[in-house]
């Protein structure tokens, strides 16, 4: 029999859509952590709250009635979006350098994708009214 320190919690399977954005936010948040101080504070920060709030909306979204799921993922997709953009500037900046921008880069684009794909499914499902 397992002590309570040695029990794990069940893991629930997530989205697809959701690992991706974890995937890349946990590799953020190590990339963060090694950024100089200036940077880290000011464009990281901004960052680091948009890929969070990407993962609430997509998160949200997975619960919601059908009639407000579009909007939710619409939501999730200027999040995402908006982390993207601030990520190049990072790497504009020298914030990144190239292997890094990559490496985080590629998750969040197939993300893009799948919100996408996710939003253009519902609109097609739900007909507007």
């Amino acid at each position: 029999m397992k002590t309570f320190f040695e029990w794990t919690p069940p893991r629930r399977a997530l989205l697809p859509v959701l690992e991706r954005v974890k995937q890349a936010y946990l590799l953020w948040n190590i990339l963060l952590s090694h950024t100089p101080k200036y940077s880290r504070q000011t464009l990281g920060l901004k960052i680091d709250s948009l890929l969070l709030e990407t993962l609430e909306w997509a998160f949200r979204a997975s619960y919601l009635p059908p009639s407000q799921k579009t909007s939710a993922v619409i939501t999730a997709i200027t999040k995402l979006d908006l982390a993207k953009f601030f990520l190049q500037v990072g790497w504009e900046g020298g914030m990144l350098d190239d292997k890094q921008y990559a490496r985080v880069s590629e998750p969040l684009v197939e993300a893009s994708k799948m919100l996408v794909g996710w939003k253009e499914y519902l609109e097609k499902k739900t007909p507007p009214r």
